[in-house]
């Protein structure tokens, strides 16, 4: 299936591995333009040599905790690509408990990000921003309290405004992963720190595996393709059947 995603203007926060990295990889595999952001430079510099193989990329550091930083990575990603047509709010602060700090990135952050690129994009041309959430907004999760609240109220932040937005012909939604499996990330140093909570995840998962950052990069390309044309205000769950409540 053509995603009719050739030449188009993308933006991607926390794309220094794991699910951004992906993210931007689908993206460039569909032959988009993408600019691509993370606080380590280091990470971020070499995460951009090894996507440049697949297309045009470009990066810059940026801490999206940071406003004024925000508004400054998203005037760079649009004179850099020419414009701006999709962007992908992916960072997290993963902050536990810490409902400070994780506000401060996940809601304050992010709405900063989703105001500064609406402003950028042209009406009814397919322009759209996808939010990154977590299956954790539907059921809350004990051990990170502060994380499964940013991650409702993200949920709740691209329904209204994709609601703001709708009469301009912008689309807004939610890309919510369940259980993720990525060298460097959460699952990751669990499996290498605590098996039997490792193992516990992996049975409350109906296949009985994680899933991969790739699986989410796919869906995110196609929730913010012309193929989804008439998706706007969704949450859409990639979980494996994690979730065991029902969406209505």
């Amino acid at each position: 299936m053509d995603l009719g995603l050739e030449g188009k203007r993308v933006l991607v926060t926390g794309a220094s591995r794991g699910i951004g990295m992906a993210i931007a990889s689908s993206f460039l595999g569909e032959g988009a333009r993408v600019a691509i952001c993370a606080r380590g430079a280091d990470g971020l510099t070499a995460t951009a040599a090894e996507l440049s193989s697949l297309g045009e990329v470009h990066h810059r550091p940026a801490d999206i905790s940071d406003l004024v930083a925000v508004a400054d990575l998203v005037d760079w990603a649009e004179e850099t690509l020419g414009g701006l047509d999709i962007v992908v709010s992916n960072v997290s602060a993963m902050g536990g408990a810490d409902l400070e700090t994780t506000l401060d990135v996940d809601i304050l952050g992010s709405q900063a990000l989703i105001r500064a690129a609406l402003e950028k994009m042209d009406d009814h041309t397919g322009s759209n921003v996808v939010c990154i959430g977590s299956r954790a907004a539907s059921v809350g999760i004990a051990w990170m309290p502060a994380y499964a609240a940013a991650k409702a109220a993200t949920v709740s932040l691209v329904k209204s405004t994709a609601l703001q937005v709708a009469r301009r012909g912008i689309r807004v939604n939610c890309v919510s992963p369940g259980d993720i499996l990525f060298e460097g990330g959460t699952w990751a140093d669990v499996r290498d720190t605590n098996e039997k909570l490792y193992n516990n995840i992996l049975r409350e998962n109906p296949f009985r595996r994680f899933g991969t950052p790739e699986e989410i990069g796919d869906v995110v390309a196609f929730v913010a393709s012309e193929r989804a044309s008439f998706m706007t205000g969704a949450n859409v769950l990639v979980d494996g059947g994690a979730t065991p409540s029902l969406q209505l």
